[in-house]
């Protein structure tokens, strides 16, 4: 979890908006990974999210994924071209590995803690 108190803007997109809540498939699209890695990353079954993709239960994981999308956003000014580019390449601070590996591991954590380093300017 992002440990800074600073506001991350919410993207409605990301979002079913009949439920209000975020759905697994539009998170999905929008990094553009299979619904089953975004499934990996929060350890529920792929078959489930897809059939409830904004279902309650997935809600505090996906908030986790979403907060390090939408913070890597907004480090790159809004360019959502930039910011896959940024989870696709091998990342030095994370011993040349790309940020999408964490990803489809589960392993959220990295993420999070890098991309709140760079959210606060401070060396990583």
């Amino acid at each position: 979890m992002l440990a800074t108190p600073t506001f991350v803007s919410a993207d409605p997109a990301l979002f079913n908006p009949q439920s209000g809540r975020l759905d697994a498939a539009r998170i999905a699209g929008e990094i553009q990974l299979p619904v089953s890695t975004i499934a990996e990353a929060i350890g529920k079954k792929a078959p489930s999210v897809r059939k409830h993709p904004d279902a309650s239960s997935l809600q505090p994981e996906l908030r986790r994924v979403y907060r390090i999308w939408v913070a890597i956003v907004e480090l790159y000014a809004g360019n959502k071209k930039s910011a896959r580019i940024f989870l696709n390449a091998p990342n030095r601070q994370l011993e040349n590995q790309a940020p999408v590996e964490f990803i489809e591991k589960g392993d959220l954590k990295p993420l999070e803690s890098l991309v709140e380093a760079m959210s606060a300017r401070q060396p990583v």
